[in-house]
């Protein structure tokens, strides 16, 4: 079902994606050795990924480092959710044997569980034995991570782990692996890896990126009218106008409009899409707050971009005058960088402007 708010998985679900999954299943089949798919947050990349994965035929892990961080971004976490996906892939195909051979692996008939005690797996073991299965039978498989930015709070320091080399090491030498990152956070996912610019271990290698955009205006209407029809509806155009022009071409608030609307069948276009936008903004709200809990600053940016003003020097002055505070250059550069690197805000011309209209209405009320 379009409407369906949960990812994807089959590609009759997966509406205005054909150019961009053709990319990534291309990307597949040539053997491109990381693909970072991006776009701001509820644009659809986790669908996206599952259909490609299904759609490739080729065997994967998929991790959603999101659940690695309910638990902390410990290494114990980590290993908990490649445990499961590895016992999923260990279900379908005859890896055991190889997996085996690595230490801190356990083998409990197709299930396999990684110890994350005094004798971890080594990761790049544990892709080299992934590798010589894929070798042995002629196939390639897929890493997939999704939110890969996260990536940054499980490496460096004492006991972590150093995923930029782990990701150079199996861009490298383990030619049967492709990896791909997703990134909603698309400049913390380039920060990430590039970190230490020419000493990157990503510094001159190629990557495929995937981008994927918000719908334009026709293609948000062409989806809500064909997640409508799909479910025997036919609404008035002008609902579903007015609703393109609060949710814009978020997919996933569209979605959640769509699936409201059609469990709501007695109330008014109007009620529930102002519904929608009061959940919408709830969620925002909460992303935003973890913001401001770094820094106040953060509030007085948002809530400025989000009343229109945008423009650097413009900006400074509004902050100035609420605050009653100096404010210096450095600073307002590093917190308006900072949320361009988180995909909040988006920068043309030099101006500055939200890139999720919920985003901005939530902004307004911080």
């Amino acid at each position: 079902m379009l409407f369906d708010p949960r990812p994807k998985e089959c590609s009759h679900e997966l509406y205005g994606r054909q150019k961009e999954l053709r990319r990534l299943l291309t990307a597949f089949k040539r053997g491109e050795p990381l693909i970072l798919l991006l776009g701001i947050r509820r644009v659809g990349k986790t669908s996206l990924l599952k259909v490609a994965l299904r759609e490739s035929g080729l065997p994967y892990i998929y991790l959603d480092l999101r659940a690695v961080g309910e638990d902390g971004f410990t290494r114990a976490a980590l290993y908990i959710q490649l445990s499961g996906a590895l016992s999923r892939l260990s279900t379908r195909y005859r890896i055991a044997d190889y997996l085996r051979r690595v230490r801190g692996v356990k083998i409990l008939g197709s299930g396999v569980e990684l110890d994350w005690g005094m004798k971890p797996p080594l990761l790049n073991q544990l892709f080299t034995a992934l590798n010589n299965w894929a070798i042995e039978q002629q196939t390639r498989i897929i890493i997939a991570l999704d939110e890969a930015q996260l990536l940054r709070y499980m490496t460096g320091g004492k006991g972590r782990l150093n995923f930029r080399a782990l990701l150079a090491h199996v861009y490298d030498n383990l030619r049967q692996l492709t990896t791909v990152l997703t990134g909603s956070e698309i400049g913390l996912l380039m920060e990430f890896l590039e970190a230490g610019g020419k000493e990157s271990e990503f510094y001159g290698r190629y990557r495929e990126e995937v981008i994927l955009e918000r719908f334009n205006r026709e293609e948000a209407i062409g989806y809500l009218r064909a997640g409508f029809r799909e479910l025997g509806i036919e609404p008035e155009d002008n609902s579903i106008i007015d609703a393109v022009e609060k949710l814009d071409g978020v997919v996933g608030w569209l979605a959640l409009y769509g699936y409201t609307a059609t469990r709501n069948p007695d109330k008014e276009p109007k009620e529930i899409l102002q519904q929608v936008i009061t959940e919408a903004k709830s969620v925002a709200t909460q992303e935003l707050r973890k913001l401001i809990y770094a820094s106040h600053n953060y509030r007085l940016v948002l809530k400025a971009v989000a009343e229109g003003v945008d423009e650097w020097s413009k900006i400074k002055r509004r902050i100035e005058s609420w605050s009653g505070k100096y404010m210096s250059n450095a600073a307002l550069t590093r917190l308006l960088t900072r949320l361009q690197n988180l995909s909040i805000v988006g920068k043309s011309n030099g101006r500055y402007f939200f890139l999720d209209p919920i985003m901005r209405l939530a902004a307004l009320e911080l």
